[in-house]
Order: structure tokens, then C-alpha cells, then sequence
């Protein structure tokens, strides 16, 4: 795909059945735009229509996995596609490589993919609520992998939470310092000696089974109505004079 050579954001390489991305940002923290959220769609679209791609990896530059939804950004966008919609139309198998922490947006990556493998320092954190806003499309993810009351307690509370405390939550999959470029080695291998065909229907019949595309459409229209609200408004503006919001 030519265009992965004009990418601003993102770094693609395809070899050996894999499709592999690398948010590429990280003098913003890989803080997902709208012109990445456009990237990683076209990275979607493409990997759905080529056969030759089995698997997905996404993985990070710089010492921040993601730090979420680029809040200068996101104030003023109306962006119809939403970043969950992203990875739940993906239906090859994907791994998440976690070396740096995640926060809001960037757990939602995490959370939409099959497996994930992190540093045993990284901590995931839904900072959300100090912004004026709710992590819904995180919410409906995590009561995918945990339980509810936790779930929504963790959005509530918008606390960071270590790699270990993810593990067993089952937000992570795997822990690895020592050596985990053959940890995901034997995750593709595995993967790629599968039927490509059951693979791809599996996929599709899990996310017609658990992606109820109502119910994100109203957690969106509740985003949509957070973005026009006081709190929200003091909160960016909090966030980008540095300071404790005043609600």
C-alpha cells in the first residue's frame, strides 16, 4: 500500500503475514488525532481486504504508549468515526506490545485487541473524569474482559493501575522484561499456522455476538453532549494551563 509511505503519524510494515503498526507520535505521547484516527482506518481497511495479512501488531515509539485522544484536537472534532470502531471492524487477529504507560484512548487500543503483551513498569491509567469527560467506549470494553462494578469503578476513580493489577483484571495477557520480541514471535507463529478463513469468521461472528453497535451509538451521543458542557471546557482548560480543575 503506497500510502503507508505518506503516513504523518503512523509507521507501517507488512512481512511475513503481519501487519505492523507503530504509533508514531511521540513528541505528542502518540496522542491519537484525527489525522492518525484516519491512518489507523486505512491500516484497518486495508489489512480487512488483503489476504496475505494474518495478524496485526501494534506497538509504540518513545517512552509513552499512548496518551489517549488529542485533547486539542478532539475539542473541536466531529469525527464520525469513533477509535473503537476502528479496531472492532479489524478481523485478523491483533496483539498489543505495551512498553510504555496508556492512558484513556490508549487503553481502549489495548482493550480491542486478542492479546496483549506489556513491560512489568508500564501502568494503564482512564484520566477522563479530571477532563470533564467519561471513558464510555472504555467502559464497554472493559466489561468485555472483567467485571461491571469494577469495571465502572476504574472509570469512575480514573486511578492508574499497574501491569500486575492488569493481569489479573485480564486487561493484559502476558508480562514479559526478559524477552519479549520472542514472546510475540510465538504469538504470530502461532497465529499464522491457523486457518486464515475459520480466523476471519471467528472474528466476525464475536463481534456480531459482543459489539453492540447501538449501544455505542449512544455512548457516543453522550460524549458528543460531555463536549459541549462547562466541566469539559475546564477541563481542557485546566489541562493546558497545567492545574487542578476548579468545577
Amino acid at each position: 500500500m503506497k500510502d503507508f509511505k505518506n503516513f504523518q503519524h503512523l509507521k507501517v510494515n507488512e512481512k511475513n503475514f503481519v501487519l505492523e503498526i507503530t504509533l508514531n507520535r511521540p513528541e505528542k505521547k502518540n496522542a491519537i488525532g484525527s489525522i492518525m484516527l484516519d491512518e489507523l482506518m486505512k491500516c484497518t481497511r486495508y489489512a480487512n481486504k488483503n489476504n496475505l495479512i494474518r495478524a496485526v501488531v501494534y506497538r509504540a515509539t518513545g517512552n509513552i504508549f499512548c496518551s489517549g485522544l488529542d485533547l486539542y484536537d478532539f475539542k473541536e472534532s466531529n469525527d464520525s468515526i469513533s477509535l473503537s470502531e476502528i479496531f472492532n471492524q479489524l478481523h485478523k487477529p491483533k496483539l498489543a506490545v505495551v512498553e510504555g504507560d496508556a492512558y484513556g484512548g490508549g487503553v481502549l487500543l489495548i482493550l480491542c485487541c486478542n492479546y496483549v503483551v506489556s513491560k512489568s513498569n508500564i501502568k494503564l491509567c482512564l484520566p477522563e473524569v479530571d477532563r470533564g469527560l467519561f471513558p464510555f467506549q472504555v467502559l464497554d470494553a472493559l466489561i468485555k474482559v472483567m467485571p461491571a462494578k469494577k469495571a465502572l469503578d476504574w472509570c469512575l476513580r480514573g486511578s492508574s493501575v499497574s501491569a500486575l493489577d492488569c493481569l489479573e483484571m485480564n486487561v493484559i495477557d502476558e508480562i514479559n522484561d526478559i524477552d519479549l520480541e520472542e514472546n510475540i514471535s510465538n504469538w504470530v507463529r502461532t497465529i499464522t499456522k491457523k486457518s486464515p478463513n475459520a480466523i476471519v469468521s471467528g472474528l466476525k461472528s464475536f463481534q456480531n455476538i459482543y459489539v453492540d453497535k447501538k449501544i455505542i451509538g449512544k455512548l457516543n451521543d453522550e460524549l458528543h453532549k460531555l463536549k459541549k458542557s462547562d466541566d469539559f471546557i475546564e477541563g481542557i482548560k485546566s489541562f493546558r494551563e497545567k492545574r487542578k480543575p476548579r468545577w
